[in-house]
């Protein structure tokens, strides 16, 4: 596997890059929560994934919410393109192999620095974001449900709308979860959380 050879020179560039692009592309990106993440634990950030800016809205997240530092998994087929962004905190995962079981305990080895954020996107892939009901990949039970994992689960779900405007907005809602560490526990409760963004956002 790829780790992540975190450079805090590189993810202030990779930030201050993806803040101009946020404001030539976006109209505005606002974080809807009502709950509070504590410090003093690192955070599992759960998130959709369907487009090429989601580690910028995660990393948006590290930093005006948990400030914490920023680490993402991803696969090892993109991430070997791209490998300046190891020095953002980008570590990698290879699908149905030996290697997964590495990369899986490379993720509950930074949760145990509690100044640590690791997202991971559980449906494995790009999706639609009006895809509600994707199926999560299982790997990620072996860092959420791990006894030694004390961290903060944090669901986040990224909608975008144009509405009567040209450039969109990006509405982050963002849950703290507290229920049980199961595999079908946390897809649940992600989907109802899903489903109940798609209505506020309708609304």
């Amino acid at each position: 596997m790829i780790k992540a050879q975190y450079n805090k020179t590189w993810l202030w560039f990779y930030s201050s890059y993806f803040r101009i692009l946020q404001k030539i592309y976006f109209r505005k990106i606002s974080v809807i929560t009502s709950d509070v993440f504590p410090e003093g634990q690192s955070v599992l950030l759960l998130q959709n994934h369907f487009s090429y800016y989601d580690g910028y809205w995660s990393m948006y997240l590290c930093n005006k919410i948990f400030r914490r530092r920023f680490h993402v998994m991803m696969l090892e087929e993109e991430l070997a393109k791209r490998m300046f962004l190891t020095r953002c905190g980008v570590f990698s995962v290879r699908k149905n192999s030996r290697e997964l079981l590495e990369s899986l305990n490379y993720a509950n080895e930074l949760l145990q620095d509690q100044m640590n954020v690791v997202t991971i996107y559980p449906s494995g892939e790009i999706i639609s974001h009006h895809a509600q009901n994707f199926p999560f990949q299982q790997g990620f039970t072996r860092i959420a449900g791990n006894r030694d994992n004390h961290s903060i689960i944090a669901f986040a779900v990224v909608l975008v709308d144009h509405f009567s405007l040209a450039r969109p907005e990006i509405r982050i809602y963002l849950k703290n979860y507290s229920g049980e560490r199961t595999a079908e526990a946390i897809e649940n409760e992600y989907h109802s959380f899903y489903d109940v963004c798609i209505r506020k956002q309708t609304e």
